[in-house]
């Protein structure tokens, strides 16, 4: 029923105006979306989701979120064939390409050089690449992201963002380009382990696949967003992007993952870390994955807001608020919405609304912003 009476209070408050644009902060700030999975909603064990709704009309995730300010989209491809994870691949991302282009919104393409998931966890190289010398493997990541482009933008959907990797902390193409996290014991490289090996492989591979954007996209090639996985730590961010600017890779965007249901800390660490890169980098910060469901961490100090629909607008204001408030704060992006952000009848729960929220979910003890932004 609170989900209703905030949608009828949207509506009355905006006249079907779309909540981003009447809220638009000073800077320039967007709200979007990883939406691969929109033609096939799942909410895990939860089942299916109904058709979804707004205003108890039907209608598609895409257009719902446009319309209450939401106006980024990122779409992931795997490399072809996909095995061990979703059918991914460039053919099925260009028709979801050409709608979010149609509609006006920013459009980021996450490319995961696998095919498979890539993560902190995993970073496989395709089985088509494998037992490639490495100079091979260098110049397929340069025509693989040639191609990838030029059929977006032969169809018409050219991205507006390109992620080269996706949460590349610990490296990418693995053993080949695996790095050793300082302090970290887990998914070790091989021993034994040359440093300076790795991160040269880690950085020529990451050049080889701008290269390839950069040629195919012309005379107005995409802005470039490197993805880690570290939001909210400021020690292994520079650990990672200082080795990248002494290698003198080209990039635009420092994208990070901050999830605290994973336990990645809290939004006074991400506040330090978006201050520290502005002052450092001087590059545009951008949250590309987040969400607020359930806790996958036993006794998890940074799940503070209440794990139910309106726990996850306060949470979505207050990330909101710190990004949009940071230097060179750029966006955030939530991971999968159709998992939580729905309600069962399929009309959009009470997060899909947050941009007409962000003054008034400002207060303590329900926010959890940092002191900085609301004392």
């Amino acid at each position: 029923m609170k989900s209703r009476l905030i949608f009828a209070t949207l509506l009355t408050a905006s006249g079907m105006i779309s909540p981003a644009r009447a809220t638009a902060p000073a800077q320039e700030f967007i709200l979007g979306a990883d939406i691969t999975a929109l033609d096939a909603p799942s909410r895990g064990n939860r089942g299916p989701l109904p058709l979804y709704q707004d205003i108890g009309k039907p209608a598609d995730e895409l257009t719902i979120l446009y319309r209450h300010g939401w106006t980024a989209f990122r779409l992931r491809v795997f490399v072809a064939p996909v095995r061990k994870a979703p059918n991914n691949t460039l053919e099925a991302a260009i028709p979801l390409a050409k709608r979010i282009k149609a509609l006006g919104a920013t459009f980021l393409l996450d490319m995961h050089f696998s095919d498979t998931w890539s993560d902190p966890q995993h970073q496989e190289i395709p089985v088509a690449w494998q037992g490639l010398p490495f100079d091979a493997l260098e110049k397929k990541w340069e025509e693989y992201a040639f191609n990838t482009i030029k059929q977006f933008k032969d169809a018409g959907a050219m991205p507006d963002w390109v992620q080269i990797g996706n949460e590349i902390t610990r490296g990418t193409e693995w053993p080949v380009a695996q790095l050793r996290v300082p302090g970290s014991k887990e998914y070790l490289p091989p021993e034994p382990y040359d440093e300076a090996r790795q991160w040269d492989r880690l950085t020529r591979l990451l050049k080889a696949g701008i290269r390839g954007v950069k040629s195919a996209a012309g005379t107005t090639p995409p802005r470039i967003a490197i993805h880690i996985d570290k939001g909210a730590n400021w020690e292994t961010t520079q650990w990672f992007f200082d080795h990248l600017d002494q290698a003198h890779v080209e990039y635009d965007i420092i994208a990070q993952s901050f999830y605290p249901e994973w336990n990645h800390g809290t939004l006074e660490e991400l506040w330090d870390n978006m201050n520290r890169c502005a002052e450092h980098y001087h590059k545009d910060f951008l949250v590309v994955e987040t969400g607020y469901g359930r806790s996958h961490v036993p006794n998890n100090p940074s799940m503070l807001w209440p794990q139910t629909p309106e726990g996850r607008l306060q949470f979505m204001a207050d990330i909101i608020n710190t990004v949009r408030k940071a230097p060179h704060g750029l966006g955030v992006m939530y991971w999968a919405p159709e998992r939580e952000a729905w309600n069962k009848d399929g009309s959009p729960g009470p997060a899909v609304f947050v941009m007409a929220h962000l003054n008034d979910l400002t207060a303590r003890p329900a926010s959890h912003a940092p002191a900085a932004i609301n004392p």
